[in-house]
This record gives C-alpha cells, sequence and structure tokens, in this order.
C-alpha cells in the first residue's frame, strides 16, 4: 500500500510524524508546504513541497490553483492507496483531488481544535471515508467521526 500524507507545516505536520510507526510500514510520501524545516524533511523522507501560501494576501486565489494542480501532479505521479491529511490549506486540495481520484482519505482534525470545527475539516468531513477528532467534544460537530484522542 502507498500513502500520501499531506499536511500544512508546523503542529500538523508534527502531528503526521507521530504517525510514523504506521506509515513507515508501507511505502509514503509528503505533501507539505515548503519552509526550510520541509527542506530539511526532504533530505531524508520523500516530500513534495507546495508553496506556502495565506489566505488574506491579494495572490491568495492565483497561488492556491497553482498548488491545487501541483497536487494533481503529485498524486497522479504517485498513485497513493491511502491519502491521510491534516491542517488546512495544502490539506484540502489533497482531499478532494484524491476523492476525485477514488482514493481513501482519512483526515485528522486538528488538535488545536477543542470547541469549533475547521473549515477545512467542515468541507473534508462531508466526504472524507474516516475523520478523526482529538478531543471527545469535537464530536458535536462530527457525529460520524472517529475519536482518536490525541496523537501526541
Amino acid at each position: 500500500m502507498k500513502i500520501a500524507l499531506a499536511c500544512s507545516v508546523g503542529g500538523h505536520l508534527t502531528q503526521m510524524r507521530q504517525l510514523e510507526k504506521f506509515y513507515k510500514q508501507h511505502k509514503y510520501f509528503f505533501i507539505t508546504e515548503d519552509t526550510l524545516m520541509t527542506r530539511e524533511l526532504a533530505k531524508h523522507e520523500p516530500v513534495y513541497l507546495l508553496r506556502l501560501i495565506n489566505r488574506k494576501k491579494w495572490n491568495f486565489p492565483v497561488l492556491f490553483f497553482m498548488n491545487f494542480f501541483k497536487t494533481w501532479h503529485f498524486l497522479h505521479k504517485e498513485k497513493p492507496d491511502l491519502v491521510i491529511c491534516t491542517g488546512a490549506l495544502s490539506s484540502f486540495p489533497t482531499c478532494l483531488l484524491a476523492k476525485l481520484m477514488r482514493k481513501k482519505v482519512v483526515y485528522i482534525e486538528s488538535f488545536a481544535k477543542m470547541n469549533s470545527p475547521t473549515l477545512t475539516g467542515r468541507l473534508v468531513y462531508k466526504f472524507a471515508d474516516m475523520f478523526i477528532v482529538q478531543w471527545e467534544s469535537m464530536m458535536r460537530f462530527y457525529p460520524n467521526a472517529v475519536y482518536g484522542g490525541s496523537i501526541y
């Protein structure tokens, strides 16, 4: 089985790497944002980098669609069987494209959200094959989710 691990940088990437015992049993690759930290990761792990973008900047729509097409290219090239996502801007297009390519999608809602859902979570919840929350209180927003507890 080949797994795509798509996540934003920072805490989302840290959470994804907490799943190392699972994903290292399979072929895998990361799709994440281009930062110094992820360039360092790319020296030791298979990593595809997307441009780090900000929703509040004027060029967001253009950069978002550029990342969208880059993500399509990565998924088309690697052909993963399963896509695990967490985070926001790099995760949503990956989840959407993977679902359109008939891949299994697992989304992990942010550990930082205990009392309200994320925008990405609300969007992906509608079509994810498995949706995992890390706080039991989040089950009221996602009644069909799986409570997995903290990844940390």
